[in-house]
């Protein structure tokens, strides 16, 4: 069996399960965000429920606003905060994280587990070998109160790479490569499993990007080998024959930085194409590229430049160890000396429900996962999405860089 069919048999109490089935499993955790909480509670006050499975395997964050901008915002945050507290359940306040951030930092997402969250990119868990899925209200409920879900068997698509990148492509690149050359069709409700040499070399905050960006592609869940410094993995991924058309080969040897254009993370194209385009505002956060090595790698650019006078740069650390750690290390302050601004570590600006909203007219270079239109608050806005890296290097430049000017 795949790695989604092992998982979901052995949490159905069954030898197999088959793709297509339609089965119902145990689970080993869920978590809510504050977005859509009160929707959840407001689900348990219409159905008379008081309690849930297991309150020490259910968590609440506080991370899509953590600081509320008008009053609805509050009003709303102060009923999750007391739906949670009724039912006893692990309160992550304000100022502690993005949810996926948080989960992968305080071992949630174990291998070989299922987790299930209220926010889509709950698939960032495949990182470790966990399916880790994204469901809605109502099924979220269920699982709360039952300890169990529903699911369809997904089918299983393999994505192997081959080569090896050039110096400055990072694993957000080869995301947005991925979504260029193969697209969503294939993955549609699909498990994906990832193989390659290249990923081998890759840090955890790195292989979290791949896994975060699955549901991008279309997948249900996608599951990554074990990074250089994470010691979890389950069996090896056992790839099919070759000319199965369920296996994919991506070429990615000196594959360039890409950048997506507006509005959508497939409209991707090599970094060179756009070198020039004037940006007003970058973003470098969102539970895609917001952790201590994208920290690390914005700190090491801004050491040497300041941010171009005509650029709005905010910066918001994926989690409040993130922040701690960078603190320490001096990244912070590398950072806001150079005239960034650091925001407390959430969502932030990705989903435009807080600052900084873009202006109308306004081109914003972003690390996020997404830059369909209005996703930052403002529809007159473009979005474009790229890794830390080339983020950090159009602030200082006021326009999206060449490669050569990545060194």
């Amino acid at each position: 069996m795949t790695l989604a069919e092992r998982i979901i048999a052995n949490h159905a109490n069954r030898d197999r399960v088959a793709p297509g089935e339609l089965v119902t499993v145990a689970v080993d955790r869920v978590y809510l965000q504050d977005g859509n909480s009160p929707t959840i509670r407001k689900l348990f006050a219409e159905n008379g429920f008081t309690e849930v499975f297991d309150p020490s395997r259910i968590g609440v964050f506080f991370d899509h606003s953590v600081l509320a901008p008008d009053i609805k915002i509050a009003d709303r945050l102060r009923e999750a905060e007391d739906f949670a507290e009724k039912l006893g359940l692990c309160i992550f306040k304000a100022g502690t994280g993005i949810s996926h951030v948080v989960a992968l930092e305080e071992g949630w997402f174990e291998p070989g587990t299922i987790v299930v969250g209220s926010d889509s990119h709950t698939c960032t868990g495949g990182a470790l070998q966990c399916l880790a899925l994204g469901m809605g209200a109502s099924d979220i409920v269920a699982a709360m109160i039952t300890g169990k879900t529903w699911l369809r068997v997904p089918e299983t698509a393999w994505i192997e790479t081959y080569g090896v990148p050039q110096q400055h492509t990072r694993a957000k690149d080869v995301m947005l490569y991925t979504l260029l050359k193969l697209g969503q069709k294939p993955f549609l409700y699909k498990s994906i499993e990832w193989s390659g040499n290249w990923l081998d070399t890759l840090s955890l905050d790195a292989i979290a990007t791949i896994a975060n960006m699955a549901v991008e592609l279309g997948a249900k869940c996608s599951f990554l080998p074990a990074s250089r410094d994470n010691t979890y993995n389950l069996e090896p991924i056992n790839l099919p024959e070759e000319g199965d058309p369920r296996r994919f080969r991506l070429d990615i040897s000196d594959l360039p930085p890409f950048i997506a254009k507006p509005h959508s993370p497939s409209n991707a194209v090599p970094l060179d194409e756009c070198r020039g385009e004037k940006v007003n505002y970058v973003f470098i956060g969102s539970c895609t590229n917001s952790r201590l090595e994208d920290i690390a790698e914005v700190a090491g650019v801004f050491a040497h430049e300041k941010v171009h006078s005509r650029v709005h740069c905010l910066v918001t650390p994926g989690s409040q160890q993130v922040y701690l750690e960078a603190l320490r290390l001096g990244y912070v302050e590398t950072i806001i000396r150079a005239g960034a601004i650091v925001t407390p570590p959430g969502c932030g600006a990705c989903l435009g429900t807080q600052g900084t909203i873009p202006a109308s007219g306004d081109r914003v270079l972003s690390t996020m996962n997404r830059n369909f239109l209005g996703r930052m608050g403002n529809p007159n806005a473009e979005i474009w999405l790229a890794s830390p890296l080339v983020a950090a290097h159009t602030a200082i430049h006021g326009e999206i860089p060449k490669t050569g000017d990545l060194s």
